[in-house]
């Protein structure tokens, strides 16, 4: 596996900043399934992340959810593998207050929230945040 050094996160914020959301949901899905994706931007039913993979439209919100949800799944597997991304995201995690990963990206609405998840994951593939 590459080595995670400012300049891979950086090419990974820049990707997460310009991938067409259609790819980035398509990512997910393959990734982390398609339950997992739909569970970690908040979705009901897990067939939205289908749609939102064929182009359908996406609430800025679940957007938002699934680009950053992207960023942290990146930086991890990049450090360490999917396995890992994936057991990382369903993990409390003492950075946010013993929540786990997933649940903060399904449920946020606010900057802080999403930054606070991005900087967590950061710090466990051992990037300064």
């Amino acid at each position: 596996m590459p080595a995670l050094t400012p300049r891979v996160v950086e090419s990974i914020d820049d990707t997460t900043s310009r991938a067409p959301i259609a790819e980035i949901a398509a990512y997910l899905r393959d990734q982390l399934g398609q339950r997992t994706t739909a569970f970690m931007v908040g979705a009901a039913d897990a067939k939205q992340i289908a749609a939102y993979a064929r182009g359908a439209n996406v609430s800025e919100i679940r957007q938002r959810r699934l680009r950053e949800g992207y960023k942290v799944v990146k930086l991890i597997e990049t450090a360490f593998g999917t396995e890992t991304a994936k057991a990382w995201l369903f993990g409390t995690n003492v950075r946010l207050d013993d929540r786990a990963p997933i649940e903060v990206l399904g449920a946020a609405t606010s900057t802080d929230d999403f930054v606070s998840v991005v900087r967590a994951a950061r710090q466990f593939a051992s990037v300064e945040a």
